[in-house]
């Protein structure tokens, strides 16, 4: 059986040499249950650093541990805790692959899940990190079907295609406001297409109407605006729309005097 390091074996000799020039090495003579104790010990107080240093020497000293998912599971957790969040998903990742069907399998796929997310980036950044977290999310959400993991990472996943489609806005915004108006259209119709059912949708094709009204296409104006009021009747932009349109029918010259 391939013993596990969860970090670079030369780091944690390392630590542990410091620690023995102070005198005995920490957990000397210590069995494996003593070490997952400890660790268990340690987490639930919220030493989570003092719980992977007994986890790390577990793993070193009894790799054929029998209660070795979970302290794996337990070690992930504690990165997670410690807001290390790339280590978090590897650790969770390597539970996934060595238990696939260990019954906190989903625990693990959860875990990887919320570990990308937190890695998700702010709106101005790149969003490959959210795009990752959507999969990953929705892949739980598909492979563990009516637990609670599933519902979680389903609404997981849905924040991050909102943040995705968010992003696509902003882009698309930017175009807009240096009058690149055919490419600022590309992106909105992006949204409308395979972001329809967000609230980043009918703003989308709001963004559309207005980019049509700048270069002089009035028909397609009519066309869009028309699409909104009937594809999104009870949005912001849809009741901004029917406002105006009501507005231009009071005034002298509209349809109402």
């Amino acid at each position: 059986m391939r013993t596990r390091f969860p970090k670079p074996l030369s780091l944690v000799l390392a630590a542990l040499l410091v620690a023995g020039c102070r005198g005995e090495l920490p957990y000397q003579g210590m069995l494996a249950a003593d070490l997952y104790a400890l660790a268990v010990t340690s987490f639930d107080e919220g030493e989570y650093g003092e719980a992977q240093l007994a986890l790390d020497r577990l793993f070193i000293l009894f790799p054929s541990y029998e209660r070795a998912p979970e302290a794996q599971l337990l070690l992930a957790e504690s990165y997670f805790r410690r807001e290390q969040f790339v280590t978090a998903s590897a650790e969770y990742g390597y539970f996934a692959d060595r238990y696939p069907d260990h019954p906190s399998a989903a625990d693990a796929a959860m875990g990887r899940c919320r570990s990308a997310a937190a890695l998700s980036p702010s709106i101005q950044r790149d969003q490959e990190p959210t795009e990752e977290a959507f999969v990953l999310c929705g892949n739980v959400a598909a492979d563990y079907p009516g637990t609670a993991a599933a519902t979680v990472a389903a609404t997981i996943a849905e924040q991050m295609r909102v943040k995705v489609a968010e992003k696509l806005y902003s882009i698309a915004s930017y175009y807009f406001r240096r009058q690149f108006y055919e490419s600022s259209i590309t992106y909105y119709e992006t949204i409308e297409n395979d972001y329809a059912d967000t609230s980043w949708a009918p703003k989308a094709l709001r963004g559309i109407m207005r980019a049509y009204e700048q270069i002089g296409y009035q028909d397609l104006v009519e066309e869009t605006r028309q699409k909104i009021l009937d594809s999104y009747p009870t949005s912001e932009e849809a009741r901004g729309l029917a406002d105006d349109s009501a507005s231009q029918a009071a005034t002298p010259g509209g349809a109402e005097l």
